[in-house]
Order: C-alpha cells, then sequence, then structure tokens
C-alpha cells in the first residue's frame, strides 16, 4: 500500500508553494505597473467622490451620468488649481534661490573654521554651494589666466523646433497620460459602480452573498472614511503649517504648506521630508540660528500632535491596521511602484485586511496586518501569568471591567485563563514555577478587586490538585463572598491521605471539590468517601470546570452535585445557602406587574397622552421576558445602575442600541422605578419622530412614574382600580 508523504514533508511543499504564489503575484504587480497604477488610482478617487456623486444624485436629483462627469470635473479643476498653486509658488522661491546660496555657504564656512578643519562634511557642503552659485551667476569668475577645464557635454539639440517640441513632450506627455488614463478609468467606475459590484459579489461570492456584501461595506466604508479623514488632517496641517511660517517669517510659507498636504501622504516621512526644506532656508534668511531652531521646534511640536493626538482620536479604528504593517506595506509598495506606492500603500493594506476579515483562506492577512489583537483577551491574561506579570494583569482586567463588571471578568476572563494553564501546564515537578506565576497572580488580581469577606465561612473550597485549582478555589471564594457567602480556601495537600483527617469541618454547609484537570475520577471518589465517612451530612459538591469532562455524572464521581462552570457553581451555592434577603430586596423580588393587565394599559397610555408621546411602556429588571430581549434591557440596566434619567436620540453620538434602530424608535427616555429606595425598573416614554425634552418634562416623569408605582402597590393591596390612582 502507497504510503501518504510524512506531515514536514507537506509542511515544507505548503511553504514553497506559498512562497512561489507570493513571488508570481510581486512580479505580476511589477511589470503591470503601467496598467495597475492608474487602475488603483483611479479605484481610490472612484471611493473618495462616490458620497460626492451620491449627494448630486439623491439630494440635488442629477441623472447618474451628469452627477458622475460633475464629480470629475470638480476634482479635476481642484487638482489643477492646487498643482497651478504649488507652480506658481515654486517659481516665485526659485527666482529668491541665489541671495539665499552665500549666506548658506558663509554659515558652514564659519562652523568649518570653529571645528579647525578644512576636510570632512563641511567642506564637501560648502565646496556644493559654492558650485551651485557659480551656476546660478553668484558666484566668483576665474581669473584671467587661470587654467581651467572646459567640461564636455554630450546633449540634444533644443535649439531647433524639432529638439524643443521632443523635450517637452519627453517631460510632460508621460504624467499627462497617466492622468488621462485615471481620468477614463474613474468615469467607468463611477458611472457603472452598482454593476461592478453585482459581478463583484456574484464572482466571488456567489455561494455567500450576505458575508460578501458585509465585505465590501466593510471596504468601502473603512477607506472612504480613512481618505476623507486624511485629506481634512492634511489640509489642516498644511494651513497651520503655512500660517506658522509665514509668522517666523520663512519664505515661501505658502508653497510649503501646499507641499505638506501633498507628501503627509507618505506615511512617517512624508511631512519630514518637506520640513527639511523650510528649516534650510531659515538658515539662509537670518543672519543667527534663531530662526531655523524655531522652526524646528514648531515642526516637531505640530508634527506630534497631529500624530499621536489629532489622528488617533479621529481615525479610531477606521482603518484597522497596525502601524508596523503600515511601515512594511510602504516599503514594500513603494519597491514596486515607486513613490505611488508609497501614497497608495495604506489603502491597498486596509483593503487586504478587510478581505482577511471575512475571507478565511486570506485570515493571514488580518493577522499579519490588522490592528485588533490577534488574542483573546482571556488568552492575553494567560500570556501574562504566565509571565508572572501582575501590572499588565491587572491592566487587562481593569480594560475589561470597565465594559462588564468585577464578577463577569472573574468569571469569563480570570477562571478562562486558568483554564487555559490547566491544559497546557502538567502536574509534574517542571511545571512549578510556572504554576507558581499562576497563582500569584491570581491572587493579585483577588486582592485588586477584592470584596468584603462574610463571616463566618459556610462553604469549604479546597484546591483539587494543584496550584492552579488552588487558584480557582481562590477566585470561587472571591465570587461568593459578592454574593453575601462566606468561604474558607484549602490547598491539595490538605485532602490528600495523611491529613485528610485534620480538616476542620465546623459549621461548615458545603464542600466544594475545585478541579480544572482533565481525569478527577479516582482522586474525587477517595476524598469524597472520607468526607462523607467525617460528616455524612454535609454536602460535597464537584467544581469541575473542563471542556473533556461533558461525559462525567455526579454518580460517576460519587458526589452529591457536579457542577461544571463558575457561574453555575455560584448561582447553585447562592440559590442553596445563600444570605436571607433584607425587607426591601425581598420586596424588591416580591415585586411584579401582570404584562396583560387592562388597567396597566390604560396606565401607560395616560403616561403617554400626558408626555405627548405614541408609546410608554413599564420594564422591570425582575421580569424575565424583559430580559430575553439583550438589547432592551441593557437600557432598562443602565437606568438603574445610574438612577438617573436616561435619553436617547437619534443624533446622538453614543453607540447605537440595536433595540432602538430594529424597532425605527429615534427618540427613547426613561426614568427609574423607585421601590423602598431601591431601582426595580424604569418607566420609557417612545417617539418614531426626533424631539427633545425638558427639565420640566423630565420631572414630570419622574411624578408620573412614582404615582404609577404607587398605584400598582395600591392595586395589590386591594385599594381602588389603578388608572383612577394613577390620575389621582
Amino acid at each position: 500500500m502507497q504510503q501518504s508523504p510524512a506531515p514536514q514533508v507537506r509542511s515544507i511543499e505548503s511553504v514553497f508553494h506559498a512562497i512561489g504564489i507570493f513571488a508570481l503575484v510581486t512580479g505580476l504587480l511589477y511589470f503591470g505597473a503601467g496598467i495597475l497604477v492608474p487602475l488603483v488610482l483611479a479605484v481610490l478617487m472612484a471611493f473618495a467622490l462616490a458620497p460626492l456623486v451620491g449627494f448630486l444624485g439623491r439630494r440635488l436629483h442629477f441623472p447618474d451620468p451628469l452627477a458622475v462627469v460633475l464629480a470629475v470635473l470638480l476634482a479635476l479643476v481642484l487638482l489643477a488649481a492646487f498643482s497651478y498653486l504649488i507652480g506658481t509658488q515654486f517659481a516665485r522661491l526659485a527666482a529668491d534661490l541665489p541671495q539665499y546660496q552665500s549666506a548658506i555657504a558663509q554659515k558652514f564656512a564659519a562652523i568649518k573654521e570653529q571645528l579647525g578643519s578644512r576636510s570632512g562634511l563641511f567642506q564637501n557642503i560648502v565646496d556644493s554651494i559654492e558650485t551651485l552659485q557659480q551656476q546660478f551667476g553668484g558666484g566668483a569668475q576665474p581669473e584671467a589666466g587661470a587654467e581651467s577645464s572646459v567640461p564636455v557635454r554630450i546633449t540634444n539639440d533644443l535649439t531647433s523646433p524639432l529638439g524643443m517640441v521632443t523635450g517637452v513632450l519627453g517631460s510632460v506627455l508621460g504624467p499627462l497620460a497617466t492622468a488621462a488614463i485615471v481620468t477614463v478609468f474613474l468615469v467607468f467606475l463611477l458611472m457603472g459602480r452598482q454593476d461592478l459590484q453585482e459581478r463583484f459579489i456574484r464572482l466571488v461570492g456567489s455561494s455567500d452573498y450576505s458575508t460578501t456584501n458585509l465585505a465590501l461595506s466593510d471596504a468601502s466604508a473603512r477607506v472612504g472614511r480613512y481618505l476623507l479623514i486624511q485629506v481634512c488632517i492634511n489640509i489642516c496641517y498644511g494651513i497651520v503649517f503655512a500660517s506658522g511660517l509665514a509668522i517666523i517669517g520663512v519664505p515661501g510659507a505658502v508653497l510649503w504648506g501646499l507641499m505638506i498636504v501633498v507628501f503627509r501622504y507618505i506615511p512617517f516621512v512624508g511631512a519630514l521630508l518637506v520640513a527639511v526644506m523650510p528649516i534650510g532656508l531659515a538658515l539662509a534668511v537670518d543672519s543667527g540660528w534663531t530662526m531655523a531652531i524655531v522652526t524646528a521646534l514648531f515642526f516637531v511640536v505640530l508634527d506630534q500632535t497631529v500624530a499621536n493626538v489629532v489622528e488617533p482620536r479621529l481615525y479610531g479604528s477606521s482603518t484597522g491596521v497596525s502601524p508596523v504593517a503600515i511601515l512594511l506595506s510602504a516599503m514594500f509598495w513603494a519597491t514596486l511602484w515607486g513613490p505611488v506606492g508609497l501614497v497608495l500603500s495604506t489603502p491597498i493594506t486596509v483593503c487586504l485586511v478587510v478581505i482577511g476579515r471575512y475571507i478565511p483562506q486570506l485570515q493571514v492577512f488580518e493577522t499579519l496586518f490588522g490592528s485588533d489583537p490577534v488574542l483573546e483577551p482571556r488568552e492575553r491574561l494567560y500570556q501574562r501569568m504566565l509571565r508572572g506579570d501582575i501590572e499588565e494583569a491587572v491592566e487587562i482586567a481593569e480594560d475589561a471591567i470597565e465594559e462588564t463588571d468585577a464578577d463577569a471578568v472573574f468569571e469569563d476572563l480570570v477562571a478562562g485563563a486558568l483554564a487555559l494553564a490547566a491544559t497546557e501546564l502538567s502536574d509534574a515537578p517542571e511545571a512549578l514555577a510556572q504554576r507558581s506565576h499562576i497563582a500569584d497572580t491570581t491572587e493579585a488580581l483577588i486582592a485588586e478587586f477584592d470584596v468584603e469577606r462574610p463571616q463566618p465561612p459556610v462553604v469549604l473550597l479546597v484546591g483539587g490538585r494543584t496550584e492552579i485549582d488552588e487558584a480557582l478555589a481562590k477566585v470561587m471564594a472571591r465570587q461568593l463572598a459578592a454574593h453575601g457567602i462566606g468561604s474558607k480556601v484549602l490547598p491539595p495537600i490538605a485532602v490528600r491521605q495523611e491529613s485528610i483527617g485534620q480538616v476542620e469541618l465546623d459549621d461548615i454547609s458545603a464542600i466544594c471539590l475545585c478541579y480544572l484537570g482533565a481525569d478527577i475520577k479516582v482522586q474525587t471518589r477517595y476524598v469524597t468517601r472520607r468526607l462523607h465517612r467525617m460528616a455524612p451530612d454535609i454536602e460535597v459538591i464537584a467544581c469541575h470546570f473542563n471542556a473533556g469532562s461533558a461525559s462525567e455524572t455526579a454518580a460517576d464521581l460519587r458526589v452529591d452535585k457536579l457542577v461544571r462552570s463558575l457561574a453555575e457553581a455560584t448561582d447553585y451555592l447562592v440559590e442553596r445557602i445563600g444570605p436571607a434577603m433584607s425587607p426591601d430586596e425581598a420586596a424588591q423580588a416580591e415585586f411584579t406587574v401582570p404584562r396583560d393587565s387592562a388597567a396597566l394599559a390604560a396606565a401607560l397610555d395616560h403616561v403617554a397622552e400626558t408626555m405627548r408621546v405614541p408609546l410608554a411602556t413599564l420594564n422591570l429588571l425582575s421580569d424575565e421576558r424583559h430580559r430575553d430581549d439583550a438589547d432592551a434591557f441593557r437600557l432598562t440596566q443602565t437606568v438603574v445602575d445610574t438612577g438617573a434619567p436616561l435619553i436617547v436620540g437619534a443624533d446622538d453620538d453614543t453607540e447605537p442600541n440595536l433595540y432602538l434602530q430594529a424597532n425605527g424608535i429615534d427618540f427613547y427616555a426613561a426614568v427609574p422605578l423607585l421601590l423602598e429606595g431601591r431601582s426595580v425598573g424604569a418607566l420609557a416614554i417612545i417617539d418614531y419622530e426626533p424631539r427633545s425634552l425638558s427639565d420640566a418634562e423630565v420631572e414630570r416623569l419622574r411624578r408620573l412614574a412614582a404615582e404609577l408605582i404607587a398605584a400598582l402597590r395600591a392595586e395589590a393591596a386591594g385599594a381602588e382600580p389603578l388608572p383612577h390612582a394613577l390620575r389621582a
């Protein structure tokens, strides 16, 4: 029988296969630059002009061909005007250059004299400047009789008309041809954008239209937003830069402002390339060094402010590309396509990242270039715990707590990291150091986000086998304390054969054996048998948080109860032996509203009529049916947690709520329902048109909420019907 190739051989073949494909694609990109560069430029300009074409078509009702032609003409006029400004400013500055060259030469000569050497870098610079002076006619003429060499040059004869025409066409025809090709591509792309999109969907995503549409929409939104924001930032940067140079007194301030608008499209170094020139001019204009130093400081402050403060806030996650990926992409595309590749590198990389996000075969692009973390939060936390990096572990937990709460972080994030540790780290002594790092970091996290520990302890938590199991038991103790249950944690050595008889079980209501490992049957049976012999009335619970243990049962392990997650264990213990509720908490838990009550419906109609809105709703945290709609419940939870009114409009900058979007709600306002000083839910009013709510109307809604809950309690006690009590 023929054997299949070894895995290592297949791996080597796949590597060479990938290298071959990369080399082929790179060669096609390099040799096809003449066609691909204009096409990519046209595609990017189509992304930028598509919103303008849509505005002309939808808002001004222009025919689509006319809207496309007007948008393209507007872009060409702006580009021509921009080029004309740069040309005139450059010509004006070039006329003044000769008078600055002697000043620069004198400054470098002074530096050379101070250094006491006529050789080296400064000598070469001075000689170069003197050569430029002679070429511009500003330098000293050679003395009579001095020997001079006559340079021999081979040039085209530009004195004839044909030579002049050839020279002009040689320098102008190439850029004009490229501009013409880009314009033609742009017009056809904009006019046939819908047809091209449909053909692309059919070609690429015939088996999954929804994913392909998402990829196209995401790529279009990210690239369009990136281009729009970069245009705005570059223009503002150029205005500030030109204004600052004009105030300082640097010649050609308008020219440098215009050039920096263009050069900032080159990642990282574009602005610096332009800034060097006005700094050099400042050296020539000023007799000292003050103007050059002020110009350099002004550029550094402006560039760092824009790069580190303005751009991160405006870009956000619009590109989804990491800075390292942008740098590598710029080097790659500049090597292939030259300066144009530098400008195109970031938009092309954005498209590759989006494609990798939606096409599994190309996910490598998102992994290599994307800005999103490649590790899940629990994996990142586990990696820090392995190193014993307590500070970064706490920071990861704090970031997660900002999105949820501490209890959820310990149930999901910390417990998930401990599960990864139990899977990867063996029980052998050689892994002791890493297990110790995990345990120490877990204790530090618990200490950082600890809660008050109730006394006396009524639950005994035992780490089953290793330090990781003990760390899990300590996390569980923290969770039980958050629910008002006291507990005590014992290490794995406490239930070994030589020491299990010394375990104190006085006043203990339940014993939890915490495990994260795979095979626990033998040890759990032994420990449970000994504990039942010592205290037959105490319930023994096996907390086995391992994904591979689904086939086990409580009977197999000889325990009274088997739980498979930290949340399940906490809920079970809270339900079984949780602390008694206070009278206020009991009243809150017992407070219910009949959702099909005609009296309640009439009362809510009265609230809607009073507030002049189409609909009013009553939402309780204890209502399981309300909990089923997570997005609607999140609004109620926000009102309850803050204890303050919540007003959400369609134009708000807050994260959109899917419940409001799905139901076409443009205005939502809610106030808390207070019962014995505790918030049990929210009274909300809804409108399908944008509107606002004054302070007086907010107070009126608060009074209606207080009257409504009082009427509900009165009706529950057998008092007068609800609508009459509410309106009284």
